[in-house]
């Protein structure tokens, strides 16, 4: 998946106040996380699972601490997967915020 653009976000925004956006968008910036970051991190510390904890997935990445990332393959494989999983989150987190800001107001 891609990355959450503005047309995204337009649309989740889209029955909300001025003030109720403005309040989402600030949320959302300061609490969504960077693919760029993730594949660093993948691609630096993959190994001690560093790139999954970013992302919040704890458990896998005790799991690949554990492991050292599956002997290596688990590592590898999380180069190109980790970025997809960062969108996931991010996707989300908007759609959350965006119903939990509609239904207190």
């Amino acid at each position: 998946m891609a990355e959450v653009g503005p047309a995204e976000l337009a649309m989740l925004t889209q029955s909300m106040s001025e003030n109720q956006k403005m309040m989402f968008m600030t949320q959302f910036n300061s609490s969504k996380k960077d693919r760029g970051v993730a594949l660093c991190l993948s691609l630096l510390l993959g190994g001690l699972g560093v790139d999954r904890f970013y992302v919040g997935d704890v458990g896998l990445g005790v799991l690949k601490l554990l492991t050292l990332a599956g002997c290596g393959i688990w590592g590898m494989v999380d180069w190109f997967l980790i970025m997809g999983r960062t969108d996931d989150l991010n996707r989300a987190k908007a759609q959350e915020l965006a119903m939990t800001i509609k239904a207190t107001s």
